[in-house]
């Protein structure tokens, strides 16, 4: 498959495994449109927050210097929310990125560092604030060295957004990656013979649910495929191994276009079978992997494109 070259860099050499891609303003733009509407749609609820007038018994990160209480007045949290929602109509119009993106990175920063304040952590918006702290600065360094640096920031070019595109690719293959290594490094290489224990795992997860909703759930497929794991601990190793295999492949994300579209693929099957044996949804995680890496939009005008051109071939004609 022919890859197009950003104009901005110099062009790699046959032995570079990781091209720069040039993403087309398009391609972009349906990225930020879809970005943007998971940030809208999963922003968290003042309700699943700690509650305004109780001190933060467990701060986590910057909530440890920082007091961000001041944020769960029903006012406040309000204003940030509109905050958040205009810098998403800014962050997909494209123009002034470099702020459309601080502010939805800090208005997500806030709420996600208070709801990790509550005792336990989530890992669930983890990647999303990672992707807006790389976007922001990965749009400020481009901007600042540039020379048509006002005009640039004003506009945000095509460039712009295809770099800040590879510049959230890496950072998503090295969210995976380093995933992958914290699990053998913990394990000292025996994660594999230890996720026949993941049952166990499953078990505690499904108590805590039962205690925080005092509800009891009729048993499913997951309970089903849980018994048979206890029973047969190969079969946990079976399901499990993929999913590091998956984490520490994701580095080619970064080989290519064909390579991201079924890596991506390979990933979100990766959370489908934590989803169906753990009963732990990641849905934030898989929808980033369909809009930045399955890359949805390219590959349907790519095969628009390719019949088009079959079509016209005098071989089709014929």
């Amino acid at each position: 498959m022919k890859t197009e070259i950003d104009s901005s860099t110099p062009a790699p050499s046959r032995f570079n495994i990781v091209p720069h891609i040039h993403f087309a303003w398009w391609e972009t733009l349906c990225m930020r449109i879809g970005f943007a509407w998971l940030l809208y749609t999963r922003f968290p609820a003042l309700g699943r927050l700690p509650h305004a007038d109780e001190p933060l018994t467990f701060p986590n990160g910057i909530a440890r210097w920082v007091d961000l209480t001041w944020a769960l007045q029903p006012d406040a949290y309000s204003a940030i929310r509109l905050t958040m929602i205009a810098a998403c109509f800014l962050y997909v119009s494209g123009f002034a990125f470099p702020v459309a993106s601080t502010a939805l990175f800090v208005c997500y920063l806030i709420p996600c560092t208070l709801q990790n304040s509550l005792g336990s952590f989530s890992h669930y918006y983890q990647m999303m604030t990672l992707l807006l702290l790389a976007q922001a600065l990965a749009s400020w360094v481009w901007v600042i060295g540039n020379p048509r640096r006002l005009t640039n920031f004003a506009v945000g070019p095509s460039l712009l957004h295809s770099f800040t595109t590879r510049v959230t690719l890496q950072v998503i293959a090295a969210n995976y990656v380093l995933c992958g290594l914290t699990k053998l490094i913990i394990s000292e290489g025996k994660w594999i013979w230890n996720s026949q224990y993941m049952p166990l795992q499953f078990e505690k997860i499904k108590m805590q649910h039962f205690h925080n909703a005092l509800v009891s759930n009729p048993p499913n497929l997951a309970d089903k495929l849980n018994d048979f794991a206890i029973h047969n601990p190969w079969f946990s190793m079976m399901c499990y191994t993929p999913g590091l295999i998956a984490e520490l492949g994701a580095i080619a994300l970064l080989f290519g276009r064909a390579w991201s579209f079924w890596t991506g693929l390979f990933v979100i099957g990766m959370h489908f079978i934590i989803t169906l044996t753990m009963r732990l949804s990641f849905q934030q995680h898989e929808s980033m992997m369909w809009i930045y890496a399955v890359n949805i939009p390219f590959w349907t005008v790519w095969l628009v494109r390719k019949a088009l051109n079959m079509r016209k071939s005098p071989l089709a004609q014929s």
